[in-house]
């Protein structure tokens, strides 16, 4: 069964920590069943179990695939608003909400190269950490969604009858941001994710945004702006349970101001999304002078 592989390998993601997100952590050799049920019963802490089905989830990704494929390579992005039930995206939402509240969260920081020089800057009112297997027992349902998209969407999307297959997507390294947007304002300024690509050894080619607000609401703003064409905008609502996919090295994005009228205190309001990168094998992908994406970089 998908499952038992991919509940062991949410347990073997690196527990590394990383002040940069554009480090790649490795993905790391699953450690003996027995092994892990001796950590479990042994730890002092009472570990939550997961309830997410991972085997539904893993044939939902396979589903959508092609479809995904299709999109990256014409659009250069994907969504889709039916991938986890409300009941689930509750759950990670919980689950993220106790990470901020044991102190796993820091204030959240970007990049923007200017002048061909990269340029580190505060993002106010957002607050991040980078979840990984140390968080299993806090949050275990967030980190075996991370294991069943590391598991599906590189092997899937490489697939040699889909457009994508030769950008050669890989598991074996991956990061993740799990960030939080406060209320009253708060943005992500326009920027790309892999602004520097092998400049700067990093390899992060597929962008996978999942938003954890089941009940979010038009007026909530915190919308996500992509730059799919020359002065062609695309505004995505962050609604729980929707999925982005997008080229990392490729497209433009930011966070339209989060419930811009409210008071930045209402934690109900706060704006929860998690992100996986996927890096490639393919060096050349990344920055490549003939993508129909290059000058949108």
């Amino acid at each position: 069964m998908f499952y038992a592989h991919a509940a062991r390998t949410a347990l073997s993601l690196s527990t590394r920590m990383n002040s940069c997100a554009k480090t790649l952590r490795p993905f790391q050799t699953i450690p003996p069943l027995s092994k892990i049920q001796k950590r479990i019963f042994s730890a002092s802490l009472d570990p939550l179990e997961p309830i997410l089905d991972v085997d539904a989830l893993h044939r939902c990704l396979l589903n959508i695939t092609p479809t995904m494929s299709d999109a990256l390579t014409r659009e250069g992005y994907y969504t889709t608003t039916h991938l986890l039930e409300t009941s689930i995206i509750q759950r990670l939402r919980d689950q993220s909400i106790a990470l901020r509240e044991n102190g796993r969260f820091e204030q959240s920081w970007s990049e923007r190269i200017i002048n061909g020089i990269a340029d580190r800057f505060l993002k106010e009112g957002v607050f991040a950490c980078e979840p990984d297997g140390q968080d299993y027992y806090s949050a275990p349902d967030l980190i075996v969604y991370m294991s069943v998209l590391l598991q599906t969407l590189p092997e899937a999307l490489s697939e040699s009858s889909l457009p994508t297959a030769d950008i050669q997507l890989s598991n074996a390294a991956f990061n993740a941001k799990l960030a939080v947007t406060s209320p009253g304002g708060s943005v992500y300024p326009m920027h790309i994710d892999n602004p520097e690509g092998l400049a700067a050894g990093d390899t992060r080619k597929l962008t996978c945004i999942l938003y954890l607000n089941p009940s979010y609401q038009s007026c909530d703003g915190g919308e996500l702006q992509l730059v799919a064409e020359k002065d062609k905008y695309i505004n995505l609502t962050p609604e729980g349970g929707r999925l982005v996919v997008f080229w990392s090295d490729a497209i433009p994005h930011q966070v339209l101001p989060t419930a811009p009228n409210a008071d930045s205190m209402d934690k109900s309001l706060d704006r929860y999304a998690l992100t996986v990168w996927i890096p490639t094998d393919n060096v050349g992908s990344i920055h490549n002078p003939t993508s129909k994406f290059k000058d949108l970089a």
